[in-house]
């Protein structure tokens, strides 16, 4: 707005800017100026009005900067729009859930990759591998079902790097059972997360354990390994 402070150094502008907003307050209407001692801004009136009636829009704005600026910054990062603004509520497992029963249903032995406990349909939590509050989403490839307690006793801990197999061949698992065991539809529905997060170019190849194990080395490895630079705890067992 002052472009006469356009050529001045950045050490000179603090102070001319704070003497040229307080003598053109009243004519050119800056956004605001300092008060007597310098420990407080004054906002213009019509800029108040203006904020006033413009809230949501110029909140947007800013959140949309901001949101460009953190991504910007941290490109590693994944979900960061889900940890700058968090939703309220975390989404329903309900689906996933159905997912899995329909699985433990048809599978003659499903055991918890935590404890080696079979499941049953009356005691499953659904666990996140990579904890929600890193990922801050419930994609498929990174839930997986155990008993109530073992997921109580996990919590946001990263598991230790033993299970990491066990987490794959209980995906394929569940991937093959559920494709056995349901329309085409349902199939199609289920594993976009599979294609598009990890990286398949076609639905068959879930079906490889082989390819899965790589997909899952290449794409989540790198993940737990930014978690834990995050301080998540990791390298946890179930005792």
């Amino acid at each position: 707005m002052f472009k006469e402070l356009r050529k001045l150094k950045d050490h000179q502008v603090n102070s001319e800017v704070r003497l040229l907003a307080d003598q053109v307050f009243e004519t050119r209407k800056p956004l605001y100026k300092f008060n007597q001692n310098a420990t407080a801004i004054i906002i213009h009136p019509e800029w108040v009005s203006y904020i006033q009636n413009n809230y949501r829009i110029i909140r947007g704005w800013i959140s949309w900067e901001w949101l460009r600026y953190m991504q910007r910054n941290n490109p590693n990062t994944p979900a960061l729009a889900n940890k700058l603004f968090p939703p309220r509520e975390r989404e329903s497992l309900q689906s996933q859930t159905s997912y899995w029963e329909t699985v433990i249903k048809n599978c003659s032995s499903f055991h918890c990759i935590y404890s080696g406990q079979k499941l049953t349909l009356d005691d499953i939590s659904l666990d996140h591998y990579l904890p929600w509050s890193f990922v801050a989403h419930n994609q498929l490839w990174n839930l997986i079902p155990i008993p109530k307690s073992v997921n109580s006793s996990k919590s946001d801990k990263i598991p230790d790097n033993i299970y990491f197999d066990k987490l794959i061949e209980a995906q394929h698992l569940g991937l093959t059972v559920f494709h056995n065991n349901s329309s085409e539809k349902r199939w199609n529905t289920y594993t976009e997360s599979f294609i598009i997060d990890l990286g398949f170019s076609d639905k068959s190849k879930l079906l490889d354990l082989e390819m899965l194990k790589m997909q899952y080395e290449l794409k989540i490895k790198p993940l737990i390994t930014l978690a834990v630079s995050q301080g998540f705890e990791n390298d946890w067992i179930y005792k």
